[in-house]
């Protein structure tokens, strides 16, 4: 008899301990679960929210460079560059009109000459004193002929002061000479607010770029990124090799690990993208997965370790 009682011992006990086995398999898929169910939710979300924004990013930018587009067609029909005060009157009616749904973004228009001097302002009755000659907006209609909308380095403007992304087009003189440019600008700021409505936890955020890895806008970590490059980093690479995608690196700036969600502004040379750092998308999983493991009606184990011991011990290691 003892012999059968150790043999139904034995068995009770491997039966024991494959049903823990079992409900133990079966707990972690469903934790599992639940971190794929967090990863994919995240990445949806990100990448819808990374299209509305740049679908807004897109109307306002294609808004201003339709306002530099009438300017330009004015300047070459009316065939003269002159400050006269017909010039200066239709400048202002023009950038009243076209501004109108986005007063908040565009600063000034401004008409800059072949030596580039500020000849028209919109703000101005009178031209506010201010050469451009350097930019690299100007030079790259006057020495290397650019055709098209320009989009410079984001740098403080010489008449305002303000922190801008500089958009430009260049026009000619009736003889087809480069006869200057017409320039407008996005107050980064603009970039700022837009972005604040966003909320993706800690060591997260937006980031605006130029498609040659020009820093236009990194919220909510502030300007002082603002005109550096990132070009040639893994990341800068594969945003410029896609239209748009997702992917997880590491951001060059700061180290951090983040799942990346991004898209190219319709036809302009800017790419953004939604970057939430790993760690913020998995807190609120990693919470549940202590909370389960360690409830009271459960055997205290940790998935990603083996059992704990005791309830008492695996409370003391999470204190």
């Amino acid at each position: 008899m003892s012999a059968v009682r150790s043999l139904l011992s034995q068995r009770f006990l491997w039966m024991a301990l494959l049903l823990s086995l079992g409900i133990g398999a079966l707990s972690v898929r469903a934790l599992w679960t639940l971190r794929n169910d967090e990863w994919t939710y995240a990445l949806k979300a990100n990448t819808n929210l990374v299209g509305t924004l740049a679908h807004s990013l897109e109307w306002t930018l294609d808004s201003v460079d339709q306002s530099l587009i009438t300017v330009v067609e004015g300047i070459e029909s009316a065939g003269e560059l002159s400050p006269s005060a017909r010039m200066r009157d239709r400048l202002r009616e023009v950038v009243r009109f076209e501004s109108v749904v986005r007063l908040h973004a565009l600063g000034n228009v401004v008409v800059i000459n072949a030596q580039g001097d500020v000849i028209l302002d919109s703000g101005s009755q009178e031209p506010r004193k201010a050469n451009v000659a350097d930019r690299d907006y100007f030079l790259a209609f006057k020495e290397r002929g650019h055709e098209g909308l320009f989009v410079g380095r984001p740098v403080p403007s010489r008449i305002t002061g303000v922190m801008s992304l500089p958009l430009a087009r260049g026009f000619r003189t009736p003889q087809g000479e480069f006869g200057g440019i017409v320039l407008g600008a996005v107050r980064l700021s603009y970039f700022n607010e837009l972005f604040a409505s966003v909320d993706l936890g800690e060591n997260s955020g937006v980031n605006l770029f130029r498609n040659d890895g020009v820093i236009v806008s990194r919220f909510p970590y502030g300007d002082a990124d603002v005109g550096k490059s990132i070009a040639g980093t893994p990341n800068m690479i594969r945003f410029q090799q896609e239209k748009e995608g997702s992917f997880v690196g590491r951001a060059a700036l700061d180290g951090v690990e983040r799942s990346y969600s991004f898209k190219h502004v319709g036809r302009f040379p800017l790419i953004l993208n939604v970057a939430q750092a790993k760690a913020t998308i998995f807190k609120k999983w990693n919470r549940s997965a202590w909370g389960w493991g360690c409830s009271p009606s459960r055997s205290c184990w940790r998935p990603w370790r083996w059992p704990c011991s005791s309830h008492a011990s695996c409370s003391a290691a999470r204190r």
